[in-house]
């Protein structure tokens, strides 16, 4: 009996020490596989070889895995995102560089304080870019994530983006889930949408500001923003609305909003103007109502959350107040 007992520690013991080594064993040979699939993209062999570097990053698994289910309400996500410090930071950052704003106002149509909302959302003002090494993170994700097949084309992307010579592999750095920069675009995104102030063919979302900001207007522009449209407006409900007239699939005129009961926030009358608008409950019917229009959507395709499209929104306008 004593010595099955030690047979099967001893029998265990191996099972411990081996699972790691062949997890790793698993990630190299997939890692040899990305290599090859990386080459066949067209990515130069030298550059597909930065893989053979990259490691399975335990914390990303972890966010990835067990990231908690939000119960947070929308005013107290307003009150963090919209708050009187970062309307403070952000005027005074609109005046720092209010130049080149202007000038990207110019040619995209973006106001500037829709593109410093965006900024300071995204990475608080370019403080808070992601510390993680961004093909490290998506081969993590790639190779055990729960949107592998995603993840695997971002990782692609990003080394796109390295064999292009825009950024080094070793200053590539984001979100744990891969998102660069003070705009935090994903690779993918960055190929597309990412821009050089000064018309250059390597735009720098990680550090130069001007690119950032360019950067930000292009996308949104991209995404069908308008700059003859603001994104909406709060409102106050004075009659029942029917369920299904709430929501971005409804679209009425602000005359027909107002014979609905539909307000200004002070009681008064909407706006005399032939715009058709959406009427949303980010919290629910009982909650806030804001009407919007068509740059709220655009809002909303550059991250599919009402709470994030109207916090930009509601600090766009806040950033504008007594700037």
């Amino acid at each position: 009996m004593a010595a099955l007992k030690r047979s099967c520690l001893i029998f265990l013991f191996m099972i411990v020490m081996t699972a790691p080594v062949c997890a790793a064993d698993g990630f190299s040979v997939w890692i040899q596989d990305m290599q090859q699939e990386a080459i066949a993209e067209g990515i130069r062999p030298e550059t597909a070889a930065l893989l053979s570097q990259a490691t399975l990053d335990d914390r990303v698994l972890e966010l990835d895995t067990k990231q908690p289910e939000s119960t947070i309400t929308f005013d107290t996500y307003v009150d963090r995102i919209v708050s009187p410090v970062r309307i403070k930071r952000g005027q005074e950052l609109m005046r720092e560089h209010a130049a080149v704003l202007r000038e990207v106002s110019r040619r995209t149509g973006v106001e500037p304080s829709v593109i410093v909302a965006l900024w300071g959302i995204e990475s608080n003002f370019g403080r808070n870019g992601g510390d993680y090494n961004v093909v490290d993170s998506l081969a993590t994700l790639a190779y055990e994530g729960r949107r592998a097949a995603f993840f695997r084309k971002e990782l692609l992307n990003a080394l796109r983006i390295i064999d292009r010579g825009q950024i080094a592999a070793s200053s590539m750095y984001g979100s744990w889930a891969g998102a660069m920069g003070q705009c935090q675009f994903m690779p993918s995104t960055y190929l597309r949408h990412a821009v050089s102030y000064d018309g250059g063919n390597s735009p720098d979302i990680w550090d130069n500001s001007s690119d950032v900001f360019a950067s930000i207007a292009n996308y949104i522009v991209a995404e069908g923003w308008r700059g003859d449209l603001t994104w909406g407006r709060e409102v106050r409900v004075k009659k029942t609305i029917p369920p299904g007239a709430i929501g971005l699939d409804s679209r009425r005129s602000l005359a027909e909003w107002g014979r609905m009961g539909v307000r200004s926030t002070h009681g008064g009358a909407l706006p005399n103007k032939p715009l058709q608008a959406s009427l949303i409950a980010p919290d629910g019917p009982g909650g806030r109502y804001f009407l919007v229009y068509d740059n709220f959507r655009a809002l909303m395709r550059w991250n599919r959350s009402t709470y994030f499209a109207t916090s930009v929104g509601l600090l766009s306008d806040a950033l504008k107040v007594a700037h």
